[in-house]
């Protein structure tokens, strides 16, 4: 039990017990989960250091400091996660959002410039975030998230319900293998496939390697065995004529030191207009091209 009764105290007591566990966001991880518990924003808690958690607060926090100085990352004790300005649903079946996957984001809101009702397609789609968030900026469109966990569909289904984006649908299914493409095919596909070399898994920190899918995360013996099938599948899919007059655009995000093995693949496959774009971290992160 947190013996102390304040908030200050409380935010002082967790934060050094997640600190003596290697947690390097142990203040703001404190912060966090004290705001949840008293149901308040995270800066009114300055407002309150002085006071007094009911037994039952104490109890639920002191629960919840727990989880987390196992390191289950703060999003799976909460159930939610921020990207792109939205809140979404986020469970152990759903890769958490990171703002590193924004930057696909943008790449594909610039690929569906100038075209009006764009059809996109979200391989591998968990959370539902990438397809969501580009629904949300183009909701004249329509779009499918492809997901091989039935656990994580439901949660991008749940994610579509609360964020009113009826125009989004979900198939199960292992990447193309249940995709039907529209009448001219897809102006978009995105995903955000797993990237990480299988003999790496073992050293990623462990609020990623014991708690996040791991179907999200091994990206096979290189690390680029996804983006062989998204890049030899993907022109069967995209569109390359019709009402847009342009080809259509696969984009994905990559791991550190990536892109350029990815963007030789895209080449090989016969995509035009590769390209690598950086997120806001200055790292290769997303790399495109347009179907030939």
């Amino acid at each position: 039990m947190i013996s102390a009764d304040t908030v200050q105290y409380a935010i002082r007591g967790a934060t050094d017990r997640f600190a003596a566990t290697g947690i390097e966001t142990a203040r703001l991880d404190a912060e966090l989960l004290l705001s949840y518990v008293l149901e308040c924003p995270r800066m009114a808690l300055y407002g309150k250091l002085d006071a007094a958690l009911s037994s039952k607060q104490r109890d639920t926090f002191d629960a919840l400091v727990q989880r987390r100085e196992t390191h289950e990352p703060i999003a799976y004790i909460l159930g939610e996660q921020e990207f792109w300005s939205l809140s979404f649903k986020v469970t152990a079946d759903t890769l958490i959002p990171r703002p590193d996957t924004e930057a696909l984001v943008e790449v594909g809101l610039k690929a569906l410039k100038g075209r009006k009702h764009p059809h996109i397609l979200d391989l591998g789609t968990g959370s539902g975030c990438i397809l969501l968030s580009l629904l949300h900026e183009r909701p004249d469109g329509h779009g499918t998230g492809v997901e091989k966990s039935p656990e994580a569909m439901r949660v991008a289904m749940e994610n579509a319900e609360r964020l009113r984006l009826p125009m989004a649908s979900f198939r199960l299914g292992d990447w193309f293998q249940t995709v039907v493409a529209p009448e001219f095919g897809y102006d978009l596909i995105v995903s955000n496939p797993p990237y990480i070399p299988s003999a790496d898994i073992a050293g990623l920190m462990p609020d990623v390697r014991n708690y996040e899918p791991m179907s999200a995360l091994d990206g096979g013996e290189d690390g680029l065995t996804p983006y062989r099938i998204l890049t030899s599948k993907a022109p069967y899919f995209l569109n390359d004529k019709g009402p847009n007059r342009e080809s259509g655009t696969l984009a994905v995000e990559v791991g550190i030191h990536q892109a350029d093995d990815v963007a030789a693949l895209f080449e090989a496959s016969g995509f035009t207009g590769v390209m690598v774009t950086k997120d806001l971290g200055g790292i290769d992160r997303v790399v495109s091209g347009k179907k030939s």
